[in-house]
């Protein structure tokens, strides 16, 4: 590009951003770089898209592969460790295509500044990163299963019936509860301990529970019994396991790592046929920005299958 504008250079900085963002979301996962190693980090105002702030380590290798050593590398490090005034702006894009002139801005920019990207220690502390490991799970699994590539399988039935059972327990008040399948043989104990058997009777009359039919109970939101099988139980969490993955990021600080591994294996279980091809393979981006415009197509947001741990059993948590 020649003498962009202002529109266009933010635009090539988003798009090694979103590339690098989700470089870095995998890497909550995958932790390719142990807490003390070298690295590349990203700066909190540029970490896209929306929702990735936590997700900012990558590695020199991923960093190489979207910005090469050179004008692409340097000028993405000034743009991003600068606040970009209207004379810095102009001075941009007068030198877009001017390697010396990124090389010297980038240095300076680095001497005064590490609000953006730069080479450094990992030092993040061990308890954010087992919430940004949580977070990115339901996020991969959640646009995974937006593809429709998470699978009713009796595993992620058990997981998704643990995860309910673990949120209520943290959080009484949340509507997960709803989703939750109470054994009927210990209902009166559990559910019912502090219910007179009046109060019972009408939960039961209106929610339609028999003890002697019924294998589960679960309280609506108008608080009734009401009884369930085994399908039925498994259907309604299935049936609402978008609300119910979405709870792993939402208690990401407090989600146990057994469950937070069994969600990043629901993930790399996901039924993808085939790896799809990069799309970012070959973009030149200064080309790109030059004859069609900022849009780029989206990468596709895997987990390596090779990590992660094994599952727990399936089955009903409680």
């Amino acid at each position: 590009m020649k003498k962009p504008t202002l529109e266009r250079m933010e635009a090539w900085r988003d798009q090694a951003t979103e590339r690098l963002s989700l470089f870095a979301r995998s890497n909550a996962i995958e932790e390719p770089i142990g807490i003390g190693e070298e690295c590349y980090q990203l700066g909190d105002d540029c970490c896209k898209p929306d929702g990735y702030g936590q997700f900012r380590w990558v590695t020199e290798d991923q960093f190489d592969s979207v910005l090469p050593p050179g004008i692409e590398h340097d000028r993405y490090v000034a743009m991003t460790n600068m606040t970009g005034f209207d004379d810095e702006i102009k001075e941009w894009s007068a030198n877009w295509n001017d390697p010396g002139y990124w090389h010297d801005v980038a240095a300076d920019a680095l001497w005064s500044s590490n609000d953006g990207a730069y080479w450094t220690t990992r030092d993040e502390d061990p308890s954010d990163a087992v919430m940004a490991r949580a977070t990115a799970a339901s996020q991969i699994t959640l646009e995974l299963d937006g593809e429709h590539l998470i699978e009713r399988t009796p595993e992620n039935i058990g997981l998704l019936h643990d995860i309910v059972d673990t949120v209520h327990d943290m959080d009484g008040g949340s509507d997960l509860g709803y989703y939750r399948a109470y054994p009927s043989e210990t209902a009166r104990e559990t559910v019912g301990e502090h219910l007179i058997d009046g109060e019972i009777a009408e939960k039961t009359m209106y929610g339609g529970w028999n003890l002697d039919r019924d294998r589960y109970l679960r309280v609506n939101k108008d608080g009734d019994w009401v009884g369930m099988s085994q399908d039925e139980a498994d259907r309604l969490v299935w049936d609402n396991r978008k609300t119910i993955l979405k709870s792993v990021g939402a208690y990401a600080a407090d989600m146990p790592a057994d469950l937070t591994n069994r969600v990043c294996v629901m993930g790399e279980r996901a039924a993808t046929p085939t790896p799809a091809p990069d799309p970012w393979i070959g973009v030149d981006m200064d080309a790109l920005l030059e004859n069609v415009g900022p849009a780029l197509p989206d990468p596709e947001p895997g987990i390596d299958p090779a990590s992660g741990t094994n599952p727990m059993g399936p089955g009903i948590g409680m």
